[in-house]
């Protein structure tokens, strides 16, 4: 062989790793978004909107996609402006001062610190419910907290690639507790209780800001921007597909509860506000105990992929906030700071972020919709020659004020 073919060959063989090594990012981040969205919330979907009814929590859920969406587009527009994965406070300082950033920190902090906490709790309270179930031992909860913190924490100190391989491994398994969780419940599915149950519009204020904060995953967008590069069409295709793959399984989720529940049990969610009553519900007209092992299986697992999206998302905020470099001392030093005061709290006040994650949707509105947008709009006035989402100033400015408009909901749903 000549010294010019071998050299077309090797020429070719590179440019294939190149495109299956972009590829594979190109999946794991996909992934990635749909692991951090679908959580253990899910579960409670059904009970928020089911007076709601089935129709109107069906085109609420399309809309919130579709909104939702749109505003992960306009965050990474910001990202690649400026040319780098930087967090949205950092972004906030450039374009509005140090105040911006004061804000967008503290809605940060709020946010994922909360969100943290109340994953290490839940995912720690599967783990003993599990194991007291099937061997009769009762477990301290320290003991399993802690495993379970260090445990998925070693992904986020390695680097977004091991939280992508670890995420995909319990993606996987979650999606096949899903499917095992829908073929269970079809079977006990009326179309008369989805047809006849159409409920009630006012019952969607309640609704609204659950389905809002069941599409949020823009805290890892800066992750992703870094972890697949300034690529605006691969990083659009992910965050579209990413976020969709939980809306056909919201939807699935949605259709088969809902079908199985009559209306004399959608009513009474107005006073039983609460996960494990409704699996309940379920468990008694299903007559099927599979279905609760089935249901703990998923949430522990839901809990797991979404602990590793909002973590590396901090983990990056902290590093960058710290201006910590990649050095195995230093990413220790950050992995301290991130998961330190969550596990503290777990551990001394297991049902002290209750209250704090019912502010998640207004600190997800400020991080997701009004800060973003507000930067968008203000860059519109710039020159601007690079990534820019197909829109107008009025189509933000709508949509920074259904950003408000979810905050409001939330603060009225507080009386």
């Amino acid at each position: 062989m000549s010294r010019k073919g071998a050299k077309i060959i090797e020429t070719t063989l590179s440019e294939v790793e190149i495109k299956s090594s972009s590829f594979n990012r190109f999946l794991g981040a996909t992934l990635i978004v749909a692991g951090t969205t679908i959580g253990a919330g899910m579960l409670a979907l059904p009970m928020t909107s089911a007076t709601a009814g089935f129709l109107n929590s069906t085109l609420l859920l399309i809309g919130m996609w579709i909104f939702m969406c749109f505003t992960a587009l306009v965050t990474l527009e910001i990202n690649l402006y400026f040319g780098e994965g930087a967090s949205i406070a950092t972004l906030s300082e450039k374009v509005f001062g140090k105040y911006g950033k004061w804000i967008a920190s503290a809605s940060l902090l709020l946010l994922f610190y909360a969100l943290l906490a109340a994953y290490i709790t839940g995912g720690s309270s599967f783990l003993k419910t599990g194991i007291e179930s099937y061997t009769g031992t009762s477990i301290p909860f320290f003991l399993l907290a802690l495993p379970f913190t260090i445990g998925l924490g070693f992904f986020v100190n390695s680097c977004t690639q091991s939280v992508d391989y670890a995420n995909r491994f319990i993606f996987l398994f979650k999606i096949i507790a899903f499917i095992a969780m829908v073929a269970l419940l079809i079977p006990f599915v009326k179309t008369a209780n989805l047809s006849t149950n159409q409920g009630n519009l006012s019952s969607m204020w309640l609704a609204a800001p659950i389905f809002f904060t069941s599409f949020g995953f823009h805290g890892s967008i800066p992750s992703l921007v870094n972890y697949i590069g300034p690529d605006p069409k691969a990083l659009r295709s992910v965050i579209i597909i990413g976020s969709l793959i939980p809306l056909v399984v919201y939807l699935l989720w949605q259709t088969v509860t809902l079908g199985i529940l009559p209306l004399s049990t959608v009513q009474s969610f107005g006073q039983e506000n609460n996960a494990a009553v409704f699996i309940q519900h379920l468990n008694a007209i299903t007559q099927k105990d599979t279905l609760d092992w089935l249901t703990n299986i998923f949430a522990f697992l839901a809990i797991a992929t979404s602990f590793l999206g909002v973590a590396i998302g901090l983990f990056d905020y902290t590093a960058e906030t710290f201006r910590h470099n990649n050095t195995p001392k230093q990413r220790f030093q950050t992995s301290l700071i991130t998961f330190l005061p969550p596990l503290f709290f777990a551990l001394f006040y297991p049902d002290g972020f209750i209250l704090a994650l019912g502010y998640a949707a207004i600190a997800l509105s400020v991080l997701a919709v009004l800060i973003p947008i507000a930067i968008s709009i203000r860059l519109r006035y710039l020159p601007w020659t690079g990534y820019k989402i197909t829109t107008n100033i009025i189509i933000l400015v709508i949509a920074f004020l259904m950003g408000v408009g979810i905050i409001a909901i939330e603060v009225m749903n507080w009386f």
